[in-house]
């Protein structure tokens, strides 16, 4: 992979010097080889990583001699059999590297190409015959690409700040992007996939292409989440074979790779089923590199039975079931989420919420780099595709298609399966079909908390200046999540732009400071599209939940992963265990927020010093504490104001 800048004057000659310095800041980190191209009113910049074989002989920026298009490109395209055969090329396909795959392809069809790509990628295209600039970002947002457009001028880039290195670009925070951040609950802060959280620098938005010329400049979104085209056969088997089929091939075309594969591994069913499936396929005598989060030593359990934080027993029945996969167990002995958030900070060059777990997600980067590993495999969006598997959208579907002999038929089996009165499962149900007011009234009166009393740290006066709660309605935002609806709005909602967004820059960034890739199978734009037009008994029915992939992975899984419906993991359980020898330092730190004018504005300072003195002593049984959490977002994002913005 590659990380990539360019910028175009549409009108008047182009100053190189700040362009070049743009260039050299995003080369601070980890590349194989770096290279620019300039001409007249534009410059390309690529610092490149092999990672797959035909990247070895790759020439980025390029400027092709039969033509006059030049590219620059961060990508990884995985349908390449698919793409030589339409584009007539008879040439090796180790001779051809990615980025000129992509130039093959807009010859032939100009803008519609990244339509017709599969993978992950950003690039640009410059047409010097006709003076313009093509931009495109793959459908799931893989690759991160932003830009800064004004005063006749387009500049772009993988990361965000070394755009600052030009002139015209102040560092000014986007209220809009803050106010998001801070009153979503959720551990995405995004909700708008248009914005970042600097003033004048934009995302291209995933699935988005985007052309430039002297008149201006024109985005479009070219692929989107639909259910319009219905997947039918004669047998339940013959979806299995079909879902293994195109889930083999996600993960075979994400082996490829001149450096040992890695995987981000848990007891569950999406991460074990990517690695033994790479397991199954690695015919090159290479291993497998399993890596698995393990809470550190003297970890207390408080997890209810249904949970569980220690998962070597799954992983190690699936190393053994699996040949070829090494597995290594990381407790990040001496680390905690405390240690690394500056560091993580300035990778990612905004504020986070994953704090609970980036601190072991960083350590495992960190060691599978240390090993040479080039790419890392997770199953980050699995829940959505392949092991999608819900009840109440299930139910929802049967009222709704009047096959009340088959609710009656499920209810009954889960109630059973549950222990739960079947009578309760009915009214649950019904639950779902009152006006939100309603459930939300419901939801308070039983003891639910307005998100604000939870994991909010926003200062109430900003998110009203900010008409946060009306900007929430708009965008379709549901923070108490009592908007269920049906199966495909529940996963439309974890796969829509905003979460791609969130998830591109966190896998973007870090790896890229370490040299190495994060690619995931479950987010393969054909298993997508397969996964939300397949019908919905394939992944609910006769009382049990995920069917389709505990079915198709029979022979793949040890039946311990494959039919566990009893426990599920819970990583970075013991996170308030590792933090309990520093609280009185962190303590300290947390009650000097507020001191910045900054922070008073956009921070609930009251709240947060009483939520302080309420926890003098940190009770660590109780590890998903929401003051704790709370008052962690609040110190993170006061950091990144401090790191960038100095204490004003």
């Amino acid at each position: 992979m590659s990380a990539i800048c360019g910028v175009y004057y549409k009108n008047v000659p182009l100053g190189f010097a700040e362009a070049v310095m743009m260039f050299h800041d995003l080369g601070k980190h980890m590349f194989d080889s770096s290279d620019s191209w300039q001409e007249k009113n534009i410059f390309f910049g690529c610092h490149l990583n092999h990672i797959v074989p035909e990247s070895l002989p790759e020439v980025l920026p390029y400027c092709d001699p039969d033509s006059s298009l030049v590219i620059t490109a961060d990508a990884i395209i995985d349908n390449r059999a698919e793409l030589f055969a339409s584009l007539n090329i008879d040439r090796p396909s180790r001779d051809m590297p990615d980025s000129l795959l992509i130039l093959a392809a807009y010859k032939k069809w100009g803008r519609k190409c990244p339509e017709k790509l599969v993978g992950d990628f950003a690039f640009a295209i410059w047409d010097k015959e006709k003076q313009e600039l093509f931009c495109a970002r793959d459908q799931v947002g893989k690759r991160t690409f932003y830009y800064h457009h004004a005063h006749g001028r387009l500049a772009f880039c993988t990361l965000m700040k070394p755009l600052f290195n030009l002139s015209a670009i102040k560092k000014q925070l986007n209220e809009v992007y803050v106010a998001d951040f801070l009153a979503l609950p959720a551990v995405s802060g995004e909700i708008d996939p248009t914005i970042t959280i600097y003033k004048d620098i934009y995302p291209l938005p995933p699935a988005h292409a985007m052309l430039v010329t002297a008149e201006g400049k024109k985005q479009w979104q070219y692929w989107g989440v639909e259910q319009n085209r219905p997947i039918r056969y004669k047998s339940d088997a013959e979806y299995e074979e079909a879902f293994r089929e195109i889930y083999t091939e996600a993960v075979r075309c994400r082996l490829r790779s001149i450096k040992p594969v890695g995987v981000y591994l848990s007891g569950g069913l999406d991460s074990a089923s990517v690695a033994a499936i790479a397991a199954h396929l690695n015919h090159s005598g290479e291993k497998i590199y399993g890596f698995t989060q393990v809470p550190m030593e003297g970890y207390v359990d408080w997890l209810p039975q249904s949970k569980i934080a220690d998962e070597r027993e799954y992983v190690k029945e699936l190393a053994a079931c699996s040949g070829g996969l090494e597995t290594f167990f990381v407790a990040s002995e001496g680390i905690t989420p405390f240690d690394i958030i500056d560091a993580k900070i300035q990778a990612i060059e905004q504020p986070y919420k994953t704090f609970e777990n980036s601190y072991w997600m960083d350590e495992i980067l960190r060691r599978a780099a240390a090993m040479g590993i080039g790419v890392m495999l997770d199953g980050q969006s699995g829940n959505a595709t392949v092991s999608w598997g819900n009840w109440d959208a299930y139910s929802r579907y049967l009222l709704h298609s009047f096959q009340l002999k088959e609710y009656y038929q499920d209810k009954r089996l889960l109630a059973k399966k549950r222990n739960a009165p079947f009578l309760r499962l009915i009214m649950s149900d019904l639950y779902l079909y009152l006006p939100y007011r309603v459930r939300k009234y419901r939801y308070q009166a039983r003891g639910g908390e307005n998100y604000l009393q939870t994991l909010v740290p926003i200062n109430p006066a900003f998110m009203r200046s900010m008409q946060v709660e009306a900007r929430f309605a708009r965008l379709g935002a549901d923070p108490l999540f009592l908007n269920k609806g049906d199966s495909f709005t529940q996963r439309s909602k974890l796969l829509r732009p905003a979460g791609f967004s969130h998830l591109g820059a966190m896998e973007t960034k870090m790896p890229l400071h370490l040299g190495l890739v994060r690619r995931d199978p479950t987010r393969d734009k054909r298993l997508i599209e397969f996964c939300m037009n397949i019908p919905e008994n394939q992944w609910v029915r006769d009382g049990q939940d995920r069917r389709l992939i505990r079915r198709a992975m029979q022979g793949y899984l040890p039946d311990m992963i494959r039919l566990n419906t009893t426990v599920r993991g819970k990583q970075a359980a013991d996170w308030m265990q590792r933090i309990a020898p520093q609280w009185e330092q962190i303590r300290t730190e947390i009650a000097a927020i507020g001191t910045g004018e900054l922070e008073r504005k956009y921070l609930d300072i009251d709240r947060i010093k009483n939520l302080l003195n309420k926890n003098q002593v940190l009770d660590t049984s109780k590890g998903n504490h929401a003051d704790i959490r709370l008052m962690t977002r609040a110190l993170i994002f006061t950091r990144f104001l401090r790191a960038e913005f100095g204490s004003r």
